[in-house]
């Protein structure tokens, strides 16, 4: 193709310039599609200093995410969905974790409303045969056992009805000739979910927190059965997703001194 054929007829000196900001046109795109920005510039590994670390710049990006990263619980959340499209981008997150094998050993089983009430309900149905196996209740009474049942069962449209995901956490067990050991796998899980907290702090106004769930009900064959899990495979508990007001206020506090605990050797 001719320039001729790009540029219609126009004045000679128009024409002139356009063939003179013709090579300008590859660098603006790539300037407006984020390449050569200062974001892009820290990201890239040409970027890295001579002693083999990032400008301060990238970790100043990183930390408010790591640090907005918190547990919120049930009592501060409102009955607001979050929208599908939040929740994808928590297992996008999650599918980035570091694991060791051939395979990541996380799998999870995303629990919309009625799922959530269907969970429940075999968690009470659970305790209903097997209380007075259970170490909670092994030395207690029945009066005892129904009043928490009752309790237990009203949190499900009460406590537990905003919430708009339960996230089951299972650990699949490696198969074949090489298997790794299980804190290993555990551990990739646990990342894994810290990856969808971390996701979460990135929007405004979503809530999450790892419940450990019911723990005789959550390593029950029941639901095992319930979440499809195989014979060596866990369920961790489940990671709630709801929605809270963006300006819930933050009351944590971090110090070295009471929340860090390293030893400098040389």
């Amino acid at each position: 193709m001719r320039l001729l054929d790009v540029f219609p007829p126009a004045p000679q000196a128009v024409r002139w310039l356009c063939y003179a900001l013709l090579p300008l046109v590859p660098a603006l795109l790539l300037r407006e599609i984020g390449f050569g920005s200062r974001q892009a510039r820290i990201a890239s590994p040409d970027n890295v200093e001579a002693d083999g670390e990032k400008p301060a710049d990238a970790y100043v990006q990183l930390l408010p995410c790591i640090r907005s990263r918190r547990s919120v619980f049930p009592k501060s959340y409102v009955d607001r969905q979050v929208k599908p499209h939040v929740m994808k981008k928590l297992l996008e997150a999650a599918m980035w974790a570091p694991f060791h094998g051939p395979r990541p050993p996380w799998r999870f089983v995303v629990l919309g409303r009625k799922a959530m009430i269907d969970m429940q309900r075999m968690t009470l149905n659970f305790y209903d045969n097997n209380w007075r196996e259970t170490p909670r209740f092994g030395d207690g009474t029945e009066a005892e056992y129904l009043s928490w049942r009752k309790r237990t069962e009203e949190e499900i449209l009460g406590r537990w009805g905003p919430v708009s995901y339960m996230v089951a956490i299972v650990m699949q067990r490696q198969a074949g000739s090489k298997r790794m050991p299980e804190w290993e796998e555990a551990a990739a899980v646990a990342c894994a979910v810290q990856n969808m907290h971390l996701q979460a702090s990135a929007f405004p106004g979503v809530a999450c927190y790892w419940s450990s769930w019911h723990a005789a009900a959550r390593d029950s064959e029941d639901m095992r059965v319930f979440l499809g899990m195989g014979a060596e495979d866990k369920c961790l508990g489940y990671f709630i997703v709801a929605a809270c007001e963006p300006t819930l206020k933050d009351f944590r506090e971090r110090k070295p001194e009471t929340h860090l605990s390293a030893e400098w050797r040389d």
